[in-house]
């Protein structure tokens, strides 16, 4: 019986016959159809084929991180470890992103002496705080040959622990480098800084205060309420936040969550990720965080104030989408 051609019409039927370099070479053939088609092939090679395959088809589209059903260096990792593709991936960023997104798997790479820690800004390895509320079953997207599913929305807070009425008072903003940062996570939520505790960030963001002319601001909205929360309970939703998620935007993969997310809380605590991880998880641990809800958050909604005591300054990040 004659084999069937090689083509994108034929992509389930060689891939379950296994006829992974026929189907990696039409990928990578750029007059062999149309780029969407040469693209869904090399998903469907990362995700399934042996890893040195695999690694090479997360290569061929280096710079596209929002294609679907999503990154090509997100799906190839999810079946293989760091061991097993590490040998095969020789594009810098494609090889730091597939082990920062095993990193997020629960891999434990900072002994690796083959990977620049410096390239995206992140440690090689989960903190304790990090890991506490983390489920990579479920944080990160697990894909199949047309698909992806798992809980990568952002949506914090979900409820309010022992809630109490936010402060009717006023705090002076501050200037601070973390804020262009934490605005940059995502198009949909705006980020301030404030001379004062969290509780009063959040009451000047939460009543709309940050947001009046001066002058016109007035004391808190009636029946507004907030929860303290700790760090680690917002973290998932901070990284999938800073994938660029949202009602009708398309993510990228949580690898460049975390990085960016690690980034701005670097610039938080004035200090440099990767030169002292140690140093942005002293910082994490003594943040004083609130969180509160607003009346139209549906799915996509992110509203929390962080307070470093030592510096006596509040960031706010807050925001929702809508479908």
């Amino acid at each position: 019986m004659t084999s069937p051609a090689v083509s994108y019409g034929n992509l389930d039927l060689l891939a379950d016959a296994g006829r992974w370099h026929d189907l990696l070479g039409f990928a990578a053939a750029v007059d062999a159809g149309p780029v969407d088609e040469r693209r869904e092939v090399a998903h469907v090679v990362a995700l399934e084929a042996p890893a040195g395959i695999a690694a090479a088809a997360a290569e061929l589209f280096p710079d596209d991180d929002k294609g679907p059903p999503g990154p090509l260096w997100e799906a190839v990792a999810q079946h293989h470890t760091w061991r097993e593709l590490s040998p095969h991936l020789t594009n810098p960023r494609t090889r730091h992103l597939v082990a920062h997104t095993r990193v997020l798997h629960g891999e434990d790479l900072c002994d690796a002496i083959d990977l620049d820690a410096q390239l995206l800004g992140a440690p090689l390895c989960l903190q304790a705080w990090e890991a506490a509320n983390w489920r990579s079953t479920l944080d990160i997207s697990e894909y199949d040959r047309t698909g992806s599913s798992g809980c990568t929305i952002w949506a914090f807070p979900n409820h309010l622990a022992e809630p109490i009425p936010l402060p009717t008072t006023t705090v002076r903003s501050a200037q601070h480098d973390a804020v262009p940062l934490l605005d940059g996570l995502s198009s949909a939520t705006k980020a301030y800084a404030f001379h004062g505790t969290a509780w009063e960030a959040a009451s000047m963001v939460a009543t709309d205060q940050a947001r009046m002319p001066r002058g016109q601001q007035r004391q808190g909205r009636w029946g507004r309420e907030g929860s303290q929360v700790r760090f680690a309970d917002t973290y998932s939703s901070l990284v999938h936040l800073a994938t660029g998620g949202g009602a009708y935007a398309r993510r990228t993969g949580q690898a460049i969550g975390r990085t960016a997310l690690w980034k701005a809380l670097a610039a938080m605590a004035e200090t440099t990720p990767t030169a002292d991880p140690h140093s942005v998880t002293a910082f994490v641990e003594r943040l004083l965080c609130v969180a509160w809800q607003e009346p139209d958050d549906e799915i996509w909604y992110l509203h929390l104030a962080m307070e470093d005591p030592e510096q006596g300054i509040a960031w706010v990040l807050t925001g929702n989408d809508f479908d």
